[in-house]
């Protein structure tokens, strides 16, 4: 029977393989058709249209990266390349092909800050004189009704479908607290935290949120909502009136209209008849980007690119592949991209590009060690964060020669938490005994089946100690402040941009353009020539992300970044097994993970 076994599961395995091969070559096959006339199109300026529109497609998504020319590009990598989209909007506004602008909002994933730096390159576009306009079925029926509203509001003309509604109602935070339903189960949550508004904890410690975090979170959405509600006013000639609109808010369309928050009520194709007069022709920006991106000249000034995305963890980075959405954060592949950087003589600088909400201390450490480094061997460094750059985020980010943030960026959260759950009182009621043997006095401390006593208690808060003081301490050598005055302003707190540019935690305001600029200023690199940018380490092309992807296993479910893929749809679909998933983990490997509550956009 065991040989029968064998067999038979050979069999299945061998069939398994040549249907993955199958998929594979369908998927070759397809990308072949719907990229071919594409990129054929792509590959010289001279093949656009005389007269563009230039257009983005919101719900397509947009994604922070290098674009990478490759066969399947636009298959694996839909959606807007972020940064140089942005760059292309530049470049349009003094390319005369290009007429005007369409966007197509109200549905799609949209992140605080890809919005904010999208929306200054909308808005610098209608600036130039060019037409542009936005257009929405509805401002909230898909949610994100505000985000989308405030990118669309940087459009001369922003229209709305007759049935379609204007949601603008701002944002709200929510985390579930699990601490009644612990105590239920039997479950004790022993855990610790430096200090008061590090709240990652109090989800499995508490009833509620308690009042310290409560008003450091307000405060920073505050910051935010009034950042957006600003924009929006000086957008539409409302100086004040935003925020009293979003009070009201929802509005039908013809309310909208009447309260001069949209220009036009009508559909699609009412707009799509306006927009292609004469003989323009439609261009989606991310067509536009590869068609027009220049090559840097031979021996141009070098600025290396390093993307830090995801929660921070010990070894490689993981995620962004064709089966895997989700981004983290390794140390080893980050620290390996800045030792590169640091020591090729032709990068001048580095720019660091940092989304994360933190994660393991140690490894933070690592990455932090190699940003100090280049400051001390004189190759500057700028720090670029995106949407958040908490706790590690913020830890690696600290030593930086320049830091800059969007207003709506998430930042600080300095402080640290750890403990464990304790399991012994589900085990009692479910009927489980556990016993064994051990090693060493403390080889259980970190065990799910026995509380600290004393002695642990004692170490796991000399440990919280020791890495706030270590976490206040290169924040304050890095930043050039006292320690008591990083305490001031640390002790877990999170705050905008905004605030944390009055706090001193970052240097400017502005995005990814921004602070390429500011890098190039460093480097001195002078006005008039070109830079290259190297991006570090050098991505994969989609194919081969592909190819690792399936061939890499018999069988697909067992490849880790499709089981990666699964584990994140499942984390994302509820908040409640979002933060029960953490009790899952071995907590000294997240001290420094901010924990943010979910941010919902209306």
């Amino acid at each position: 029977m065991s040989f029968l076994r064998f067999l038979f599961k050979g069999i299945v395995g061998i069939f398994a393989a040549l249907g993955l091969l199958v998929l594979l070559l369908g998927l070759l096959v397809g990308a072949f058709f719907n990229n071919a006339d594409d990129l054929t199109r792509r590959a010289a300026k001279q093949d656009l249209p005389a007269e563009i529109i230039l257009t983005i497609d919101l719900s397509e998504g947009i994604w922070e990266g290098p674009v990478q020319p490759s066969f399947l590009s636009s298959s694996l990598q839909p959606g807007l390349p972020l940064h140089d989209a942005i760059e292309a909007l530049y470049r349009a506004q003094g390319d005369d092909r290009v007429k005007g602008l369409l966007i197509r909002a109200g549905q799609g994933s949209l992140g605080l800050a890809s919005a904010q730096e999208l929306r200054r390159a909308v808005r610098d576009f209608t600036k130039s004189g060019k037409w542009s306009a936005s257009f929405a079925e509805t401002y909230g029926e898909a949610g994100h009704g505000t985000l989308h509203y405030y990118l669309a509001s940087a459009a001369e003309n922003i229209w709305i479908q007759p049935s379609g509604d204007l949601d603008i109602s701002g944002f709200s935070m929510e985390i579930p607290y699990l601490r009644p339903v612990l105590d239920e189960f039997g479950v004790q949550p022993q855990f610790s935290q430096r200090h008061e508004f590090k709240g990652v904890m109090n989800t499995f410690t508490d009833g509620a949120m308690p009042e310290p975090v409560r008003q450091n979170t307000k405060a920073a959405l505050d910051s935010i909502l009034e950042q957006i509600a600003n924009e929006i006013s000086i957008s539409r000639e409302k100086p004040g009136e935003i925020i009293s609109f979003m009070n009201q808010a929802p509005f039908s369309a013809l309310q909208a209209l009447d309260n001069d928050l949209v220009d036009r009520v009508g559909y699609w194709d009412e707009l799509l008849s306006e927009a292609l007069v004469e003989n323009r022709e439609f261009v989606h920006l991310s067509d536009y980007t590869f068609a027009t991106q220049m090559t840097a000249p031979e021996n141009a000034p070098r600025i290396a690119v390093i993307y830090g995305q995801g929660e921070i963890h010990l070894g490689d980075s993981q995620g962004g592949s064709f089966f895997d959405g989700g981004m983290s954060m390794g140390s080893n592949t980050i620290a390996e991209a800045l030792s590169d950087a640091i020591d090729d003589d032709t990068i001048k600088a580095i720019l660091l590009r940092v989304d994360s909400p933190g994660g393991s201390y140690v490894a933070s450490d690592v990455m932090w060690r190699e940003v100090q480094r280049a400051r001390e061997l004189g190759k500057p460094v700028i720090v670029s964060m995106g949407e958040v750059a908490a706790s590690g985020g913020y830890f690696i980010s600290a030593p930086a020669d320049r830091i800059f943030a969007n207003p709506v960026t998430i930042t600080g959260s300095i402080g640290v938490a750890g403990g464990k759950m304790v399991l012994t009182g589900l085990w009692d009621k479910i009927g489980v005994k556990w016993d064994g043997v051990k090693a060493g006095e403390n080889a259980d401390l970190y065990s799910a089946n026995k509380a600290f006593d004393s002695d642990g208690w004692t170490h796991l808060h000399d440990s919280l100690d020791r890495i706030y003081e270590d976490f206040t301490l290169k924040v304050s050598e890095g930043r050039g402040m006292s320690q008591p005055a990083v305490h001031t302003v640390a002790k877990g707190q999170i705050w905008s941009g905004t605030q944390a540019k009055k706090n001193g935690l970052v240097d400017d305001l502005g995005g990814f353009r921004e602070a390429l600029q500011a890098t190039r200023e460093m480097a001195a690199i002078d006005e008039e020539t070109q830079h290259e940018l190297v991006i570090l380490p050098v991505p994969k092309d989609p194919l081969e992300e592909l190819l690792d992807g399936i061939l890499g296993s018999s069988m697909i479910l067992s490849d880790p970044a499709v089981a990666s893929s699964v584990k994140e749809v499942v984390r994302v679909a509820s908040p409640f097994l979002q933060e029960f998933q953490q009790t899952t983990k071995d907590r000294r490997a997240s001290v420094l993970y901010s924990g943010l509550p979910r941010l919902t956009d209306q």
